[in-house]
Protein backbone atom coordinates (compact mmCIF):
# COMPACT_ATOMS: atom_id res chain seq x y z
CA UNK A 1 0.00 0.00 0.00
CA UNK A 2 2.25 2.54 1.05
CA UNK A 3 4.49 1.40 -2.34
CA UNK A 4 1.33 2.59 -4.33
CA UNK A 5 1.32 5.69 -2.59
CA UNK A 6 5.33 6.55 -3.23
CA UNK A 7 5.02 5.50 -6.66
CA UNK A 8 2.04 7.56 -7.21
CA UNK A 9 3.38 10.75 -5.48
CA UNK A 10 6.64 10.25 -7.28
CA UNK A 11 4.80 10.26 -10.81
CA UNK A 12 2.30 13.11 -10.31
CA UNK A 13 6.00 14.87 -9.45
CA UNK A 14 7.67 13.75 -12.21
CA UNK A 15 4.35 14.85 -14.20
CA UNK A 16 4.71 18.22 -12.47
CA UNK A 17 8.35 19.11 -13.17
CA UNK A 18 7.54 17.86 -16.91
CA UNK A 19 4.66 20.09 -17.26
CA UNK A 20 6.85 23.13 -15.50
CA UNK A 21 9.99 22.23 -17.90
CA UNK A 22 7.62 22.53 -20.69
CA UNK A 23 5.98 25.28 -20.21
CA UNK A 24 9.20 27.06 -19.44
CA UNK A 25 11.04 26.48 -22.38
CA UNK A 26 7.91 27.64 -24.48
CA UNK A 27 7.00 31.07 -24.97
CA UNK A 28 3.81 33.18 -26.44
CA UNK A 29 4.58 35.48 -28.66
CA UNK A 30 1.86 37.81 -29.99
CA UNK A 31 2.01 40.30 -32.80
CA UNK A 32 0.24 43.46 -32.97
CA UNK A 33 0.29 45.51 -36.06
CA UNK A 34 -0.40 49.53 -35.79
CA UNK A 35 -4.17 48.84 -37.25
CA UNK A 36 -4.55 46.49 -34.21
CA UNK A 37 -3.46 48.78 -31.69
CA UNK A 38 -5.05 52.00 -33.38
CA UNK A 39 -8.70 50.12 -33.38
CA UNK A 40 -8.58 48.95 -30.09
CA UNK A 41 -7.38 52.63 -28.73
CA UNK A 42 -10.41 54.25 -31.04
CA UNK A 43 -12.74 51.78 -29.57
CA UNK A 44 -11.53 53.23 -25.88
CA UNK A 45 -11.54 57.26 -27.21
CA UNK A 46 -12.60 59.89 -26.64
CA UNK A 47 -11.41 60.29 -23.30
CA UNK A 48 -12.61 63.43 -21.00
CA UNK A 49 -11.38 64.43 -17.69
CA UNK A 50 -10.37 67.23 -15.44
CA UNK A 51 -6.76 67.71 -14.92
CA UNK A 52 -5.02 70.11 -12.03
CA UNK A 53 -8.14 71.17 -11.08
CA UNK A 54 -8.15 73.85 -14.28
CA UNK A 55 -7.75 71.94 -17.53
CA UNK A 56 -10.93 69.91 -19.06
CA UNK A 57 -8.76 67.50 -21.55
CA UNK A 58 -10.19 65.81 -24.11
CA UNK A 59 -8.31 62.92 -26.04
CA UNK A 60 -9.14 61.31 -29.62
CA UNK A 61 -8.26 59.69 -33.11
CA UNK A 62 -5.23 57.91 -31.86
CA UNK A 63 -2.22 57.53 -33.90
CA UNK A 64 0.38 54.74 -33.68
CA UNK A 65 3.90 54.62 -35.13
CA UNK A 66 5.92 51.52 -34.34
CA UNK A 67 9.79 52.16 -34.43
CA UNK A 68 11.83 49.23 -35.69
CA UNK A 69 14.00 47.93 -32.91
CA UNK A 70 12.44 50.41 -29.97
CA UNK A 71 10.84 48.59 -26.81
CA UNK A 72 7.89 51.91 -26.77
CA UNK A 73 5.05 52.38 -28.49
CA UNK A 74 5.06 56.03 -30.38
CA UNK A 75 2.16 57.43 -31.58
CA UNK A 76 -0.15 60.70 -30.74
CA UNK A 77 -3.63 62.06 -30.79
CA UNK A 78 -5.28 65.12 -30.45
CA UNK A 79 -5.63 66.83 -27.76
CA UNK A 80 -8.65 69.26 -26.89
CA UNK A 81 -8.10 71.70 -23.66
CA UNK A 82 -10.71 73.99 -22.08
CA UNK A 83 -9.84 75.95 -18.86
CA UNK A 84 -10.76 79.56 -17.41
CA UNK A 85 -7.48 81.10 -16.64
CA UNK A 86 -8.45 84.10 -14.80
CA UNK A 87 -11.65 85.01 -15.99
CA UNK A 88 -10.21 84.04 -19.22
CA UNK A 89 -11.94 80.89 -21.22
CA UNK A 90 -10.15 79.09 -23.37
CA UNK A 91 -10.62 76.53 -25.62
CA UNK A 92 -7.91 75.34 -27.87
CA UNK A 93 -6.77 72.04 -29.85
CA UNK A 94 -4.00 70.13 -30.82
CA UNK A 95 -1.73 67.34 -30.91
CA UNK A 96 0.40 65.53 -28.51
CA UNK A 97 2.68 62.94 -29.61
CA UNK A 98 3.86 60.14 -27.03
CA UNK A 99 5.22 57.19 -26.36
CA UNK A 100 5.08 54.60 -23.80
CA UNK A 101 6.32 51.49 -22.86
CA UNK A 102 4.11 48.17 -22.55
CA UNK A 103 2.76 46.17 -19.61
CA UNK A 104 0.66 42.53 -18.94
CA UNK A 105 -2.17 42.16 -16.53
CA UNK A 106 -2.23 38.41 -15.77
CA UNK A 107 -5.84 38.56 -13.98
CA UNK A 108 -7.65 40.68 -16.64
CA UNK A 109 -5.30 38.98 -19.60
CA UNK A 110 -4.50 42.75 -21.19
CA UNK A 111 -2.40 44.84 -22.32
CA UNK A 112 -1.44 47.92 -21.26
CA UNK A 113 0.46 51.00 -21.78
CA UNK A 114 2.71 52.54 -19.20
CA UNK A 115 5.38 55.23 -18.62
CA UNK A 116 3.56 57.01 -21.06
CA UNK A 117 6.23 60.24 -22.21
CA UNK A 118 4.78 63.43 -24.34
CA UNK A 119 6.89 63.42 -26.49
CA UNK A 120 5.78 66.79 -28.82
CA UNK A 121 3.01 68.91 -27.83
CA UNK A 122 1.39 71.25 -30.29
CA UNK A 123 -1.40 73.70 -28.94
CA UNK A 124 -1.38 76.88 -30.22
CA UNK A 125 -2.55 79.42 -28.37
CA UNK A 126 -1.43 78.29 -24.96
CA UNK A 127 0.05 80.81 -22.96
CA UNK A 128 3.59 81.10 -22.07
CA UNK A 129 2.82 81.30 -18.69
CA UNK A 130 0.68 77.85 -18.60
CA UNK A 131 2.99 76.13 -20.99
CA UNK A 132 4.22 73.54 -18.45
CA UNK A 133 0.94 73.47 -16.59
CA UNK A 134 -1.28 72.38 -19.73
CA UNK A 135 1.85 70.22 -20.35
CA UNK A 136 1.60 68.66 -16.97
CA UNK A 137 -2.61 68.07 -17.43
CA UNK A 138 -2.16 66.62 -20.60
CA UNK A 139 0.34 64.35 -19.21
CA UNK A 140 -2.00 63.63 -16.31
CA UNK A 141 -4.98 62.64 -18.91
CA UNK A 142 -2.47 60.25 -20.96
CA UNK A 143 -1.19 58.57 -17.81
CA UNK A 144 -4.87 57.74 -16.61
CA UNK A 145 -6.19 56.71 -19.74
CA UNK A 146 -3.13 54.41 -20.12
CA UNK A 147 -3.50 53.35 -16.54
CA UNK A 148 -7.33 52.50 -16.62
CA UNK A 149 -7.85 51.50 -20.28
CA UNK A 150 -6.30 48.36 -22.19
CA UNK A 151 -4.90 48.66 -25.34
CA UNK A 152 -5.31 45.05 -25.71
CA UNK A 153 -7.27 42.38 -24.25
CA UNK A 154 -6.72 38.39 -25.08
CA UNK A 155 -9.77 36.53 -26.01
CA UNK A 156 -10.20 33.78 -23.33
CA UNK A 157 -11.30 31.24 -25.59
CA UNK A 158 -8.29 31.33 -27.78
CA UNK A 159 -5.36 29.50 -27.48
CA UNK A 160 -3.75 32.84 -25.57
CA UNK A 161 -6.24 31.63 -22.15
CA UNK A 162 -3.24 29.05 -21.65
CA UNK A 163 -0.59 32.19 -21.96
CA UNK A 164 -2.90 34.46 -19.86
CA UNK A 165 -0.87 33.66 -16.03
CA UNK A 166 2.54 34.28 -17.88
CA UNK A 167 4.51 36.82 -17.77
CA UNK A 168 5.74 39.78 -20.02
CA UNK A 169 9.10 38.79 -20.97
CA UNK A 170 10.04 40.93 -23.80
CA UNK A 171 8.62 43.69 -25.91
CA UNK A 172 10.29 44.85 -29.10
CA UNK A 173 9.36 46.62 -32.40
CA UNK A 174 10.18 44.00 -35.16
CA UNK A 175 8.51 44.34 -38.99
CA UNK A 176 6.30 47.29 -38.53
CA UNK A 177 4.38 44.89 -36.08
CA UNK A 178 4.52 45.09 -31.77
CA UNK A 179 5.94 41.76 -30.65
CA UNK A 180 5.29 40.88 -27.32
CA UNK A 181 6.99 37.39 -25.64
CA UNK A 182 5.66 35.79 -22.82
CA UNK A 183 6.42 32.64 -20.93
CA UNK A 184 7.51 31.54 -17.41
CA UNK A 185 9.78 33.97 -15.12
CA UNK A 186 13.29 32.35 -16.05
CA UNK A 187 15.46 32.39 -13.00
CA UNK A 188 19.40 33.44 -12.83
CA UNK A 189 22.17 30.16 -12.09
CA UNK A 190 21.48 29.75 -8.05
CA UNK A 191 17.72 30.46 -7.86
CA UNK A 192 18.47 34.73 -8.20
CA UNK A 193 16.52 37.04 -10.39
Amino acid sequence: MMRNIIIIVVGLLALAAAAFWMLSRNDYVFRFSEEDLRGHLDARLPYEGRHLFVFDVTLDNPRIDLVEGSDRVAGGVDVMLKADLAGRELALSGAADISSGVRYDADERAFYMTDPAVEALRIPGVPESYANRANSAISSALGEFYRTRPIYVLEADTAAKSAARLLLKDVAVKDEHLVVTMGLKETAPGGAD
